[in-house]
């Protein structure tokens, strides 16, 4: 059965919503309706008073516009030239007056206050989605070229996208002019948005763009563009369910009739357009989730209740409630795995997933409801209570579910009989950095879940010098801890280090940065006074397991430990009283140790007798050792080491090792700074802590070993 071109249908609603974006003060002639002035690139409305364009496009308008002067020309279909200001953009550019290289995102949004007298159109619809779906895409904008001189014409291009969740999407079979970046990339089979234009490959018929799940790393850049990705998707999930209850015309109705033409049993079972439009509007009136951990841990939840599959982290970062929805129903690609019966499983849940978003809203405090907007006055589209009215959608949406045992998990839900046990991380962070090659550190971060499955999240194999490390990797640090937090719940952050890194201050490195006239964050704290942090022994890891580093970590984990000299005589008579001890001689003295004994030094480790000590105390299998991070021109160390062994002692009923890694952070932040340098225990603000038990990572296809031990 040939069906018709789906998009031909939404053409209209595109065109009003795709608009001209240039120079606030050139405007346009009354002849021909081209531009005086210059013109810059597209953008399109994706809720009223807000454009969504490329940075590439607005960063034509020089330092005004990064300025956030009010001289963004935004031209509609109709002709009417709006004043629009710049919300935000990634990346940012290097100087204000300079264009900077425009690397991904290469997204921007424009917010256009409202004008009296002048109507702003609607809003596209942006896709909920992970995976690309349909590679069917139409594409929008304007150009300058298709009639030359000053005439702009509206440009429509059908053709094929590829790839796209983790970065570019390519667009392929198409002619894209000038003029076009910044305008929406459309999926034909569903109406929805899935990328913005970027622009041609040079020297090549393929044109990019940005697929819209890259609008999720405004929530990594700072506090303001985590706050503007919100507002914006608040006002756009708010502005389709107005448009849905209403009488008009609206995404939501046209992408249903989309998904009946496309799979006429959709229609019947399965989550569509509607359920979309009513779910994502009660979600935008509750509090943003903590992180994207605390979605993923829902999502898993969800999954492994109804579909029984697991959730594999790969590229997903979901910002927002409506995100993690995206997760559960393109497992397949959008293609039912199994016929109806799999539409009904998804379905149920999304369903599961939306009352568990409720119960764990719930659980924080019943939201308070947001300021509205000057529509939202007018409109009195915010509920009274935001969770009571996604209860009720639930209740609603659970009675319809052909599974007995979901329908009642559901209620259980809501009731608070069957919440997710949010009782640990959702992941825990792992940081590898290389040996200096060449003058580099290569380094990778990895994400470890709770039964040891190790997942990449960000590279660099080429690397950076040693002072350049903390930066270098900072967007990919917050970028893993926010996947791995979930509400009180941090993740641990293990930095896996060559030896001659074991004296880097990695606890003090920080994986945001404060803002100059920014409030206080937690964010921004060093990573030693919120998380436990800890050191692994990359050398060892990398020689393979020795026997006494399994028999020394099976008599710790029975929760006793005991503290032993790194270095013989520097307890007693503090550094270089005695002669160096030779490798041999360390390694039958730290051999002969007792199996829980745990290697302790007060100064650093990095060079001289100590780097011979601690070399050859990994080689005797210590999973554990502390020193402090300082010189040795000191004469305290008598109090350090019978500090240290106190600590070890208290730490054995409180989970064991495990309570450890808890300790150590709390001393060490409660003599931090240089109120604590006269306290009996100012040590204890430089400590280090190596945290290296043998198993507990395991790659995707490797062997299958004990659990990560949770501190």
């Amino acid at each position: 059965m040939r069906h018709p071109c789906p998009v031909s249908a939404v053409e209209s609603a595109v065109r009003s919503a795709v608009v001209r974006i240039g120079a606030l003060r050139d405007g346009y002639d009354g002849e021909d309706g081209g531009p005086r002035g210059e013109f810059w690139g597209s953008g399109f409305f994706v809720a009223p008073g807000w454009v969504l364009t490329s940075a590439h496009v607005v960063a034509k308008g020089r330092g005004a516009v990064w300025r956030g002067e009010r001289v963004i020309g935004v031209t509609t279909e109709r002709g009417d030239t709006l004043a629009g200001e710049l919300a935000c953009a990634l990346p940012r550019p290097s100087a204000e007056e300079s264009a900077a290289p425009w690397e991904e995102p290469d997204l921007a949004f424009v917010r256009v206050p409202e004008t009296s007298g002048v109507p702003q159109p609607g809003g596209l619809w942006l896709s909920d989605r992970s995976a690309l779906g349909s590679p069917h895409v139409e594409m929008y904008g304007f150009s300058p070229l298709l009639r030359g001189g000053s005439a702009v014409d509206f440009v429509q291009v059908s053709g094929r996208a590829s790839a796209g969740a983790g970065g570019p999407m390519m667009l392929e079979d198409a002619y894209l002019p000038a003029g076009c970046s910044g305008g929406p990339v459309v999926d034909r089979e569903r109406g929805s948005v899935i990328g913005v234009n970027k622009g041609r490959v040079r020297e090549s018929p393929a044109a990019r763009a940005t697929p819209v799940t890259a609008l999720r790393r405004f929530s990594e850049a700072g506090a303001h563009e985590r706050e503007v990705l919100q507002e914006v998707l608040r006002a756009h999930d708010r502005h389709h369910l107005r448009r849905f209850l209403g009488f008009d015309w609206s995404w939501p109705r046209e992408q249903y009739d989309l998904e009946k033409r496309r799979d006429p049993g959709a229609y019947v079972s399965g989550f569509h357009a509607h359920d979309r439009a009513e779910l994502f509007g009660r979600f935008a009136e509750l509090p943003a989730p903590a992180s994207s951990g605390e979605v993923l841990e829902l999502v898993r939840e969800a999954l492994h209740g109804v579909l029984r599959e697991a959730h594999r982290l790969h590229v997903h970062a979901p910002r927002n409630w409506r995100d993690g929805v995206g997760l559960l129903y393109d497992l397949h690609d959008g293609r039912p795995a199994g016929g109806e019966s799999s539409r009904d499983r998804e379905r149920a849940a999304v369903v599961l997933y939306a009352a568990m978003v409720c119960r764990t809203v719930a659980v924080r405090g019943r939201a308070v409801p947001r300021p509205r907007t000057p529509e939202e006055e007018r409109t009195a589209a915010q509920p009274a209570d935001p969770v009571g009215e996604l209860e009720t959608w639930v209740r609603g949406a659970a009675v319809n579910l052909p599974n007995g045992i979901i329908r009642e998990r559901v209620g259980d839900v809501l009731a608070g009989t069957d919440a997710p046990a949010q009782g640990t991380a959702y992941a825990d962070v792992l940081v590898e950095i290389d040996p200096d090659l060449y003058g580099t550190h290569p380094w990778r971060i990895k994400l470890v879940q709770e039964d040891g499955q190790v997942t990449p999240v960000r590279q660099s194999e080429t690397g950076v010098p040693r002072h350049e490390l903390e930066r270098d990797i900072r967007a990919a640090l917050t970028h893993a801890l926010d996947k791995g937090d979930i509400g009180e719940h941090l993740a641990a952050v293990d930095f896996m280090l060559p030896r001659a890194l074991f004296d880097e201050p990695v606890e003090m490195w920080r994986a945001q940065e404060a803002a100059p006239g920014e409030p206080f964050s937690p964010h921004t704290l060093p990573l030693g006074y919120r998380r436990t942090v800890a050191l692994r022994d990359r050398d060892r890891w990398m020689g393979g397991h020795i026997s006494e580093w399994h028999k020394r970590w099976g008599a710790i984990r029975q929760g006793r430990m005991e503290a032993v000299p790194l270095v013989p005589d520097t307890a007693e008579e503090g550094h270089g009283q005695g002669p160096p001890e030779s490798g041999e001689a360390a390694y039958t003295r730290l051999g002969l140790g007792a199996p829980h004994a745990v290697a302790v030094h007060c100064a650093r480790t990095g060079s001289g007798g100590a780097a011979v000590a601690m070399s050859v105390a990994m080689g005797a299998g210590y999973p554990v050792a502390l020193w402090r991070r300082c010189d040795e021109q000191h004469g305290d160390c008598a109090q350090f080491h019978e500090g240290a062994a106190e600590l070890l002692r208290a730490a054995r009923p409180v989970a064991g090792p495990d309570g450890l890694r808890a300790k150590v952070r709390e001393l060490r932040n409660r003599n931090a700074g240089a109120q604590a340098a006269g306290s009996a225990t100012a040590w204890a603000g430089q400590l280090v802590l190596l945290y290296d038990p043998p198993q507990g990572l395991r790659r995707a296809d490797g062997p299958l070993r004990e659990p990560v031990q949770r501190s």
